[in-house]
């Protein structure tokens, strides 16, 4: 099996205040203290009923995100809840990766096991539509879902941007250039009569000082707030925060089905004191057609009975449920299913994958 540069993150790692580059690399916004360098919560070795354990235990890699963002926080907690569980199966290590696009290329290489990914990146992987995909990648096979995003748009009060439709003739941050909300967003602000001046690209933690430097008037991101570059910048500055109209949240839905109409509660922010419209989508656990069912299904079980040292890590993960599986938008993996109907969770026709024999 191919490997990249390793590195072992425990479920414990600290994390910075300065995540930047693609959009997974999120830097976590609520965490423990067990994520600020103490050790997490332990989990209980589980019972693997019949499956038999391999001569020595399984060597896998998950793929997490840059150091310092959210993906790398939680690929690590990830690969230590699985360690302390089934430490007779599996010895997994969390690897520092670019995130979203470079997690999918990797899986369907073979170069890893599993990996985090935004649903946006998975649509386009999936079907093979995105220049960086090189066509469609018929390994994906979804296997946990971990906690969903909301599309975050802001710019400094005074700035007057108040709508989307302010964001005409500004300078407007969408985070990496190539990255999943790069790429749609190009696509959707035209399309939505928005016609930005330029449009700026890099890592959203920097992108958010160059809303404070006034060098980009506006900024998109999806996070689960707060976003802890958001929330520093708001220690110095007042911001806005920016929803969508009913048209311009029908258009993202259906123009782009990862997206689902939502609201990002009032009081994520401290600008942002009202329920404010907007769309989410999801960040996911991934795997590969190729990793065997029986171990699919013991990692699988595991994660969804360990959530409270999962939550340890960061408290999004309270998200990672059975029933949440519905919000994946790539086929399952055959032992995901096995899962799910052992805990009575029905599995839509969609997501059940070519191999799956019934």
């Amino acid at each position: 099996m191919k490997r990249i540069a390793t590195v072992v993150l425990a479920a414990a790692m600290a994390w910075s205040l300065t995540a930047c580059g693609t959009e997974a690399e999120q830097a976590a916004p609520e965490t423990s203290a067990a994520a600020q360098g103490q050790e997490a919560a332990s989990t209980e070795t589980v019972d693997a009923g019949s499956i038999e354990a391999p001569s020595s235990p399984e060597r896998y890699s998950l793929g997490g995100g840059s150091s310092g963002g959210n993906f790398y926080l939680v690929g690590g907690g990830i690969a230590t809840t699985l360690n302390n569980a089934l430490p007779d199966y599996f010895v997994i290590t969390s690897e520092e990766t670019g995130g979203s696009t470079a997690n999918l290329t990797m899986l369907q290489n073979g170069d890893i096991e599993m990996g985090i990914s935004m649903t946006s990146s998975m649509s386009e992987a999936w079907e093979g539509v995105a220049e960086w995909t090189g066509g469609p990648m018929d390994k994906l096979r979804g296997m946990v879902p971990l906690y969903p995003s909301y599309l975050t748009m802001y710019a400094l009060k005074s700035s007057g941007i108040t709508t989307l439709d302010d964001f005409n003739g500004r300078i407007v941050g969408l985070g990496s250039m190539g990255a999943a909300m790069d790429s749609i967003f190009r696509e959707a602000l035209p399309a939505m009569g928005i016609n930005p001046s330029a449009i700026f690209n890099d890592g959203h933690g920097a992108t958010a000082t160059a809303v404070s430097d006034g060098q980009v008037d506006a900024a998109l991101l999806f996070s689960l707030p707060p976003f802890a570059a958001i929330t520093e910048l708001e220690a110095t500055q007042e911001l806005s925060f920016i929803g969508l109209t009913k048209e311009q949240q029908d258009y993202l839905v259906n123009t782009y089905p990862f997206y689902s109409a939502d609201v990002m509660p009032g009081g994520s922010y401290a600008g942002q004191p009202e329920d404010l419209d907007v769309v989410s989508e999801w960040n996911m656990l991934v795997t590969s057609s190729e990793v065997p069912e029986d171990y699919v299904y013991l990692m699988t079980k595991t994660m969804f009975e360990s959530t409270a040292a999962l939550e340890e890590v960061y408290k999004g993960m309270s998200f990672c449920t059975p029933e949440n599986c519905v919000n994946f938008n790539i086929p399952l993996h055959t032992g995901v299913i096995r899962y799910l109907e052992e805990v009575g969770v029905e599995v839509p026709e969609a997501l059940i994958p070519p191999e799956y024999a019934g």
